[in-house]
């Protein structure tokens, strides 16, 4: 029998973008923040998953573009929808600047840099008050509307951007990672050597990766920006770098649908255990050890994995384990 195609997997998932608004309001925001997460943590994965970068700053992208949008709102009265292009131009523009300096590096030391590129933008958002509002954040930011409703008053037209954004980011990363393009990113993940030995300029396609990867982070933002209406200083400080690092991990670096579906596991198990007690992130850290140590290749990849499998009629073969966890297992020899 045949596997279930790509159009047709898009076409379901489809299909559940459209069913959502059958649920409350607060559900529908709940459904909203996953799918933005979802953008953030796919972005880090053609970083991470496709080129080999590991990278603790990706918080810096995200949160610029949504200090963007929220602050032309704020301080000039610029709409979100302008606000939404300036944040995503911010965005690259800045992953562009600080992508020249960290490609120099790679290993632990890419890491560390990407990471201390982020605390720097955190320093200074905590001390340009007058701009970023500090610690207390930015408020008054007031939503756009979308055909004459707004975005404040309307749960479902807030999801129905972020869900337009998920589809078309999903549709991009789909083709991406198909193209040559993507070939070569692959090929500068799994032997950086022989790429640059048969002639390709290894550190422009890091580059332009790490562009890339700041641009979808820019959009995860713009659309945050539009969700939340309010931005502090906790979303460039590197906690939330490895919040969306867990993520990826979680439902599978090297797969297209993988960060997301780690994103939805991710957050479910936030808000389902921290209704309960103040101890989410204990239980979130059992599973993310659990899926370290059984499922490497992460949940999507372990159930895909598994799926083909059985559909072969054959005994399941251990799935290739997922760029993270051969880098981890790397470093730590």
């Amino acid at each position: 029998m045949k596997t279930v195609s790509r159009p047709m997997l898009f076409a379901l998932l489809c299909a559940a973008l459209a069913a959502a608004p059958l649920a409350s309001d607060y559900t529908l925001g709940l459904i909203s923040e996953i799918l933005i997460f979802a953008i953030f943590a796919m972005s880090l994965n053609l970083l991470v998953g496709y080129t080999g970068l590991m990278s603790l700053g990706h918080a810096a992208f995200f949160g610029m573009s949504t200090y963007t949008v929220i602050a032309l709102g704020v301080h000039l009265g610029i709409s979100g929808w302008w606000g939404i292009l300036a944040g995503v131009a911010m965005a690259t523009a800045l992953a562009a600047v600080i992508g020249v300096f960290c490609i120099r590096v790679s290993g632990i030391p890419f890491l560390m840099l990407t990471m201390a590129f982020s605390q720097l933008l955190y320093a200074a958002s905590l001390k340009w008050r007058s701009l970023s509002g500090g610690s207390d954040g930015l408020v008054g930011f007031v939503r756009p509307a979308l055909f004459g409703v707004s975005l404040s008053e309307s749960a479902l037209a807030r999801y129905a951007v972020v869900a337009v954004g998920f589809a078309l980011v999903l549709v991009f990363l789909w083709c991406l990672v198909r193209s040559p393009l993507g070939s070569i990113f692959i090929g500068i993940r799994d032997n950086e050597q022989r790429m640059r030995a048969i002639g390709y300029p290894v550190q422009r396609f890091k580059l332009l990766s790490f562009i890339i990867a700041g641009f979808l982070a820019g959009v995860a933002g713009a659309l945050y920006a539009l969700f939340n209406a309010y931005v502090s200083t906790d979303i460039l400080h590197w906690h939330l770098s490895g919040d969306v690092m867990i993520m990826m991990i979680l439902g599978g670096s090297g797969t297209v649908l993988g960060p997301a579906i780690g994103a939805a596991l991710f957050l479910l198990l936030k808000n389902f255990i921290g209704s309960y007690n103040d101890y989410w992130s204990f239980w979130v850290g059992a599973v993310f050890i659990f899926c370290v140590m059984f499922m490497r290749e992460g949940v999507w990849g372990y159930a895909v994995a598994r799926w083909r499998a059985a559909r072969r009629d054959a005994p399941p073969q251990a799935p290739p384990e997922s760029p993270v966890a051969k880098a981890v297992l790397r470093e730590a020899k």
